[in-house]
């Protein structure tokens, strides 16, 4: 016997070998979804929701499993869920942050819906560029060793130039500004000041020439830690993390007690992904200033990006006690809270965001979709609307208020939005597939198999698009083109349960019912539970004239239906 992981919610004893409980129908410690992920232990639960540790066996990588309990969700979250997971999946291919939380993969098998999520790994991904996680202090630090002729005429037309007020722009939230540190370098009269200079080039981004009179300041000006510091900034910026890492190094072995300086290796720790020397960075700087609300903050942020969102709650409860005056902050507490479905509690933290900073549009549509998911399309669609006044040019934004008007089921308004999101960025593979639910549900299957073509041209892993696809052209019948729709949806989840089952009928309509069989013989051993599965299989071997079969699959139709209705009850 084996205790429900759910122990405080559930805390069923199930036989041996079950992969799913017989009381609450999550999967059972030591079972596979899909034959890959291999369930291990209960992070958390929520209402709705368990989210499960588990090991994926192609990549032999620790993942995350979310998964949606079957007996409390009804049909339509069960469909949203799965949406809501595609999407993100999409996304998700679009981030490459070091150490992110991505979707990446989802699905159904037996009773349960469920995504799976992992950190993102740069080692196993093409080499990129990025901005570091921090702002250059004024007066601040960076370097390089190059011909310093070149320097010195690039500097000179930086002169010319004067320098432009600039701020560094970052992926990573949150951001805090750094305090301004006094320039501790000065240098005599007539002699040049590479330190300033460099100073100046990376405020004009010109990153190259800044690292180089960097370089110059260290070997001219006595090695001053400023430089050391900005070199591992200007080093960041140029997708160098590892060398930035020994510039912060070196500049913390000349003053180990600036709490700045730890606060920015752990940054260039994130982008490497080392998450436990991050955290000890952060814990050095608390350290020495216990009140630092960036150590806080990216504490906090470094905790939610490994799966630990209670304590990064607390984390970002810290910080916004020491300056509650920061939106950022409030966004991620709002994001993170949003990960444990609590909405309402997201609602106000980005409320307290927007008060803040009215004119991020970035918060009105976080606002919008926290409504969405309370129900609420009608009071998201105007929160998009603003976000979309802000920036009249955010895909993202429109294909958010298209899903809003889906759910008010104002369907042409909701194409027209699909249609503007699409023709911002006709990439947006989330956008055509909604666009084709939309258009299945006006019946208008011609225009929807279109866009789920389109779906799948800009991103072929979608399952749900090859699956809706195929069910389209089973109405239509379309019978052989549907299969290879079902086969290519089996290929990417060979445990995809509705997959088999529609295969299946496809097959039935073609008179080819061996093969009939075998395919509803695949969809019931993968979801026993799933009376639909089991019915069309007794329909089949009736067919077959194997009676006595058939009875046998109908009276465990009506048992699975009888159990069902007592959990109603």
């Amino acid at each position: 016997m084996g205790g429900c992981l759910d122990a405080e919610g559930c805390g069923y004893q199930n036989p041996d070998k079950v992969r799913f409980c017989a009381q609450c129908g999550i999967p059972t410690r030591g079972s596979f979804l899909l034959g890959r992920y291999e369930i291990m232990d209960l992070l958390s639960r929520d209402r709705q929701t368990v989210t499960l540790q588990a090991l994926d066996h192609h990549r032999g990588l620790p993942v995350t499993v979310r998964v949606l309990r079957p007996h409390e969700a009804t049909e339509r979250e069960r469909e949203e869920f799965l949406q809501d997971a595609e999407l993100a999946m999409s996304l998700s291919s679009r981030v490459n942050e070091p150490g992110s939380i991505r979707v990446t993969d989802y699905g159904q098998d037996g009773p349960v819906a469920f995504l799976v999520k992992t950190e993102f790994d740069p080692a196993r991904q093409p080499a990129r560029q990025f901005r570091p996680h921090m702002t250059v202090r004024v007066g601040s630090d960076l370097l390089w060793s190059e011909a310093e002729a070149t320097v010195q005429a690039a500097a000179e037309v930086g002169e010319e130039e004067g320098v432009a007020e600039d701020e560094v722009s970052t992926e990573r939230y949150p951001a805090l500004p750094r305090r301004a540190v006094p320039q501790r370098q000065t240098t005599p009269t007539g002699v040049r000041d590479w330190l300033a200079e460099a100073n100046a080039l990376y405020e004009q981004q010109r990153y190259e020439e800044a690292l180089a009179a960097y370089e110059v300041a260290i070997r001219s000006q006595g090695n001053p830690v400023e430089a050391w510091t900005g070199k591992g900034a200007t080093l960041m910026l140029l997708g160098r993390p590892e060398e930035a890492l020994a510039a912060y190094d070196y500049a913390l072995r000349l003053r180990p007690d600036d709490p700045e300086l730890w606060n920015s290796r752990a940054s260039v720790l994130h982008e490497l992904g080392r998450y436990d020397e991050e955290m000890y960075c952060y814990d050095q700087a608390l350290a020495l200033d216990p009140n630092s609300a960036f150590a806080w903050s990216g504490r906090g942020m470094a905790l939610a990006e490994q799966n630990r969102p209670e304590e990064a709650l607390l984390a970002f409860d810290r910080a916004l006690v020491l300056d509650p005056n920061q939106s950022v902050i409030w966004q991620a507490m709002s994001d993170t809270l949003y990960s444990l479905q609590r909405y309402e509690e997201a609602l106000i933290a980005i409320d307290r965001a927007l008060e803040l900073e009215s004119q991020r549009a970035s918060l009105w549509d976080i606002k919008g979709n926290i409504l969405r998911r309370l129900k609420q399309p009608d009071k998201a669609l105007p929160l998009h609307e603003r976000a979309l006044q802000l920036e009249p040019r955010n895909a993202l934004y429109y294909f958010d208020k298209a899903n809003d008007l889906r759910d008010l089921r104002r369907y042409a308004e909701a194409l027209a939005a699909y249609d503007e999101a699409l023709e911002l960025d006709p990439t947006l593979a989330g956008a055509w597939y909604n666009r084709g639910n939309v258009l299945a549900a006006l019946r208008m299957y011609e225009d929807a198999l279109e866009s789920y073509t389109q779906a799948l041209r800009y991103d072929d892993g979608l399952i749900s698009a090859w699956y809706n696809k195929g069910s389209l052209l089973h109405e239509l019948g379309r019978y052989e083109e549907a299969l290879e729709a079902f086969d290519r949806a089996l290929a990417l989840d060979a445990h995809y349960i509705a997959a088999w089952n529609n295969k299946g009928l496809s097959l039935f309509a073609l008179g080819r019912l061996e093969e009939a069989l075998a395919a509803l013989d695949q969809a019931t051993a993968f979801a026993p539970e799933e009376p639909d599965a089991w019915h069309n299989k007794a329909v089949v071997l009736e067919r077959l004239g194997r009676s006595e079969e058939a009875r046998s699959c109908q009276e465990w139709v009506r048992s699975l239906e009888q159990q069902a209705a007592l959990r109603k009850t």
